[in-house]
């Protein structure tokens, strides 16, 4: 049995969040997992089993009293494994696991913080106590090897998964009623849900029939829903807020769009892509290697509302389009996005750093 020690700031829903989650239910009966939360357990946390998730209540900054509270967890529990994610968990995990005597692995999301040199440092410091660092992507990789100039030894690639039977099609909508166009993301800045929008407000003044679903919440709700009543789209976009039931909500679905401005590997857009909807993503991050341009859906350049237009246009116009790549789509999911594949590759690498063998 392997104890891991899994270390969040928080467990808030989101995409990282949602990662976690995935492994803790996938890991098969050799792993032994726990998680804490920096600073808060969030929505998600709550619902866990209060024995395996644990609350710190750090502030700002760094802490040593967190670090003091994280290496007595790791002594307390006979955690083998420290599994971190983020820069500030990467960097308070790492120095608790190495004065606890526990192998340390970080994933990397995919986040880039070129000009954020605190960051850059934070990774860069911890990724000297870690054993393994993982990346969730190509693009990843490189910013681990050359924007965090990590040993290239130390890093590699596992791929994001997610549950293709639980995110799976349902009976396909009739074709003659008005496509749904859906969104599932945080309303934060790096969604980019104002480009969306205007490319929305382009499809409505050339008379293409369509709706929006925006699935999600957070601090731009409302900056977001002053944007679509003054574009003219109150009677086509709707504010969905946080839903429980989203592999639901996607079957419901014509096609899914992405504006993200930064991505490691969207779950949300895995989920989509699990459930056969075309897909019109923004050219960033881990998102090329998600989508075939042309043969999945459409990449597109982020912030470009004229091109994520022309390509949501190109698919609401045509639905034999859409149920072709839709089913390209699952299809490449389970080929290569399978969460039971992406929990075993990790769990290979567990043991593999036990036996001193980084092996994924």
């Amino acid at each position: 049995m392997i104890n891991v020690l899994h270390v969040v700031l928080g467990l808030e829903v989101g995409g990282l969040e949602k990662f976690v989650l995935g492994l803790l239910d996938n890991y098969t009966g050799n792993i032994n997992p726990y998680v804490v939360c920096l600073e808060r357990k969030g929505a998600l946390g709550a619902a866990l089993d209060p024995a395996r998730v644990f609350e710190v209540g750090k502030g700002p900054g760094f802490s040593l009293s967190a670090v003091r509270t994280l290496k007595r967890l790791v002594t307390e529990l006979g955690i083998d494994i420290v599994h971190t994610h983020n820069p500030a968990p990467h960097l308070h995990g790492a120095l608790a696991a190495y004065l606890g005597g526990a192998r340390v692995v970080h994933t990397k999301h995919g986040r880039n913080y070129p000009r954020d040199y605190k960051k850059i440092w934070c990774n860069r410091v911890a990724s000297f106590f870690s054993d393994a660092i993982v990346a969730v992507s190509d693009n990843a990789r490189d910013v681990c090897l050359h924007v965090e100039r990590i040993a290239p030894a130390k890093v590699s690639v596992i791929l994001n998964g997610v549950d293709s039977g639980l995110f799976a099609p349902g009976a396909r909508r009739d074709p003659a009623l008005v496509p749904k166009i859906g969104i599932v993301a945080r309303l934060s800045p790096e969604k980019d849900h104002a480009t969306l929008l205007a490319a929305c407000a382009i499809l409505a003044r050339r008379q293409f029939p369509f709706t929006l679903e925006v699935i999600g919440d957070g601090p731009l709700r409302g900056a977001l829903e002053v944007q679509s009543a003054t574009l003219g789209l109150d009677s086509r976009v709707n504010f969905r807020g946080m839903q429980d039931d989203v592999a639901g909500l996607l079957r419901d679905l014509d096609l899914f769009v992405l504006s993200s401005v930064t991505e490691g590997i969207s779950l949300t857009l895995l989920e989509a892509m699990a459930t056969e909807l075309p897909v019109v993503a923004t050219e960033v991050g881990g998102n090329p290697e998600v989508v075939l341009d042309g043969g999945t859906g459409f990449l597109v350049p982020a912030g470009n509302p004229e091109f994520m237009a022309e390509r949501l246009a190109q698919l609401i116009g045509d639905p034999a389009l859409r149920k072709e790549m839709g089913e390209r789509g699952r299809k490449r999911v389970l080929e290569h996005f399978d969460v039971r594949a992406t929990c075993y590759r990790y769990e290979r690498l567990y043991s593999g750093l036990l036996t001193r063998e980084v092996a994924t």
